[in-house]
């Protein structure tokens, strides 16, 4: 018998977690072992009922989300987390994201459309993908003032234009059809940019949402560092983590099947 993932649920806002609870609980794939109403006492739970998966509102009494989830993965570091929140400021989500992005997700509660979306980002978690809100990354990848940051700066323009379009999870015949180029002159563009930033398109699974992170970075839109970038896998991989998420947008690699359909 396979053991059903178990949850954990920490929200402030007693109709928030009374429902999740509620659906969450009706859903034969997951185990939903307790729903707490602030921060340190989802600390306290997670340390007894060692869950496979956290989901915590960000604005948490007596804790914050960031604060807990820093917390669970010091004493559990597999425990997949689920940041929900109403605030679509990219510090926070660089904060959350900061050192161990693996198996985190950052979701805006305007985002949360149905059960399934949110059982799946629970399945996404579980297993190291690392899922961010599609409003998040639309806001990230439209900025007004992008400036090219001396990372970008050993790419040549033709690069830069695929890596943009890399960070807006078109796939790579949808940028070969932008570009009015070849998928395969697509492909040559793509691992020369992994080289140049560093990254191995043959052995480094991470390489391409590395580069896509690094992209925000650079220009302004997200304000990580090198350091800040965790494991990510490129979306290709079948297990590869997720740069985007399921609710109300699906992740990379559905956006790509579907764009190169």
């Amino acid at each position: 018998m396979v053991d059903l993932p178990r949850v954990l649920i920490a929200d402030g806002h007693e109709l928030m977690r009374e429902s999740l609870n509620l659906l969450l609980g009706r859903e034969d794939s997951i185990e939903v072992v307790g729903a707490v109403a602030d921060g340190l006492s989802a600390i306290a739970l997670a340390a007894e009922q060692r869950p496979d998966v956290v989901i915590l509102d960000i604005g948490l009494p007596k804790a914050n989300g960031i604060e807990v989830s820093n917390k669970i993965r010091e004493f559990r570091p597999e425990t997949g987390i689920i940041l929900i929140s109403s605030h679509d400021r990219a510090e926070y989500m660089k904060e959350f994201l900061k050192d161990d992005s693996a198996g985190k997700a950052y979701l805006l509660k305007t985002s949360l459309n149905s059960t399934r979306d949110l059982v799946r980002t629970i399945q996404d978690v579980m297993v190291g993908r690392t899922v961010l809100d599609p409003a998040m990354v639309s806001k990230l990848t439209t900025s007004t003032n992008v400036r090219v940051g001396s990372e970008l700066k050993g790419l040549t323009n033709r690069e830069l234009q695929v890596l943009a379009l890399m960070a807006k999870a078109h796939s790579n015949r949808a940028i070969a059809e932008i570009l009015f180029i070849q998928p395969r002159t697509v492909e040559h563009h793509i691992s020369s940019i992994l080289a140049k930033l560093g990254f191995n398109a043959d052995g480094e699974y991470h390489g391409r949402v590395h580069a896509v992170l690094t992209y925000l970075d650079a220009t302004g839109q997200l304000p990580l560092q090198s350091h800040d970038l965790d494991a990510l896998e490129r979306p290709e991989q079948s297990a590869a983590p997720v740069f985007g998420n399921r609710l109300g947008m699906a992740p990379i690699t559905e956006l790509q099947q579907r764009r190169a359909a």
